[in-house]
């Protein structure tokens, strides 16, 4: 259950981190790739901007528990459960930044959230049990 809470909080912390990534970029816009000399203020800009920082932020706290997710449960359990942040980032980008999110995206969302649930029902999630892991561990 620890496991699924950390899962929980790393999909918050990355759909959070990439909304406020996709609201500080579309502030700052694309930069001028005809004009070379311009590319140092187009980043100055983009490490300057405090929706970028924060997004950074979010994204290394999801990176974090992500880390310790993988420390307790397979890859193939916990790597498919993280696509919940689809989930929650489209709900923001249509109600939080007002973005155009067709009935393509939707049911394409509503795949992946039964794919979620499949995962969820589908068995243990740590193949290897930890005492079994530690005695690997020690033989080496």
């Amino acid at each position: 259950m620890k496991t699924l809470v950390i899962l929980f909080l790393a999909v918050l912390a990355t759909s959070v981190g990439e909304s406020f990534l996709s609201y500080g970029m579309k502030a700052i816009g694309e930069p001028h790739w005809a004009d070379p000399s311009l590319w140092g203020g187009w980043l100055a800009g983009v490490a300057a901007n405090p929706h970028i920082i924060a997004g950074v932020f979010f994204m290394a706290v999801y990176f974090f528990l992500y880390l310790l997710a993988l420390s307790r449960a397979d890859l193939s359990y916990a790597d498919p459960l993280t696509a919940g942040s689809y989930v929650i980032s489209a709900f923001i980008a249509k109600f939080i930044l007002r973005e155009d999110v067709s009935w393509y995206r939707w049911t394409g969302i509503a795949l992946i959230t039964a794919g979620i649930f499949l995962i969820l029902w589908g068995g243990k999630q740590l193949t290897v049990p930890k005492s079994e892991r530690m005695k690997e561990k020690t033989k080496i």
